[in-house]
């Protein structure tokens, strides 16, 4: 970072907006949609109450809460809207997922048996930690083990048949956040089915959303993690998807939210935020994935132009 960006960061005071800004890092964080917002600005001003309370205002909210569950159910084909745990984000739903599966692994007679657990050489870097983190916490004997990827980012096919077999959890990625590259999910799953269907997998879907076809009825995937501030919707709330038959291990508890697997009472702004959201994803604002390489080869002539 040069002098002159230093000294305007420093300078700047945090209400201060952006000089005429041109925006190009929605893979890092989006901004917030307008509608996005007035279901914050709704939920805080009149939807206010808690959801666990059963009062009119607890049961209001509880009832936008879980329309906004099924929403988002339906969005992704999980079977049903059960599945879905809203939480503060993806990182919290890789250590609840990653937490959830050791937890199973030490006590099944054939993955306590692997020797490793496995996650992406281009992972978000909260998966390679949450994976130490809790190999080490729980004191299992699994080495985390790296999946090398190709010169297009692929994952080597030849790695997964031979590391895939001995894994207790494979961690991988459906879209990269910093180059875009889209991972063969059906190749990875067909690995796993035919060398070692024990094996729990979890899936970073952060920027999979409407950029690639997304139905977990279809799939084996276990776990998969979502952040609405990859979304149009703010930052601090998301969701984790929870296979059918998969298990799960609270990551935190005191409260019972969430059918007593997530508990914190619920960002209700946020989750609102998000339900909106979803509900355009059939509008302009998610574009086709043949419309979206348009727009971006068009980016790209100008920018080289």
């Amino acid at each position: 970072m040069s002098d002159g960006v230093i000294n305007f960061v420093t300078k700047m005071k945090p209400e201060t907006p952006l000089p005429n800004p041109v925006y190009f890092d929605c893979n890092a964080t989006t901004p917030a949609i307008e509608p996005a917002i007035k279901a914050v600005s709704n939920t805080l001003s009149h939807l206010y109450g808690n959801p666990s309370s059963l009062h009119q205002a607890g049961i209001q909210a509880k009832h936008l809460l879980e329309k906004t569950r099924r929403l988002v159910a339906a969005e992704v084909g999980a079977e049903k809207p059960s599945q879905i745990i809203f939480n503060s984000g993806a990182t919290e739903g890789i250590h609840t997922s990653v937490f959830s599966a050791l937890t199973a692994a030490r006590d099944d007679s054939k993955l306590v048996r692997k020797r490793h657990v496995l996650y992406g050489a281009t992972e978000h870097k909260a998966v390679s930690e949450a994976l130490t983190h809790w190999v080490n916490a729980l004191e299992l004997p699994y080495q985390v083990v790296v999946i090398p990827v190709d010169a297009q980012g692929q994952y080597r096919e030849e790695a997964l048949k031979a590391l895939i077999p001995d894994a207790a959890l494979v961690c991988t990625m459906a879209v990269n956040n910093e180059t875009g590259v889209i991972q063969n999910l059906n190749a990875v799953e067909a690995i796993l089915q035919n060398l070692n269907p024990e094996a729990l997998w979890l899936v970073d879907c952060v920027q999979a959303l409407r950029k690639i076809e997304l139905d977990f009825s279809k799939t084996r995937i276990n776990y998969a993690t979502f952040s609405g501030h990859k979304l149009y919707a703010p930052k601090g709330v998301g969701f984790l998807y929870v296979g059918k038959d998969t298990p799960y291990t609270p990551l935190m508890v005191g409260g019972g939210q969430e059918a007593g697997l997530r508990s914190g009472t619920e960002n209700m702004s946020g989750i609102a935020a998000l339900g909106a959201v979803i509900e355009l994803v059939d509008g302009p604002l998610f574009h086709t994935r043949e419309k979206m390489v348009s727009i971006r080869d068009s980016l790209v002539q100008a920018l080289k132009a």
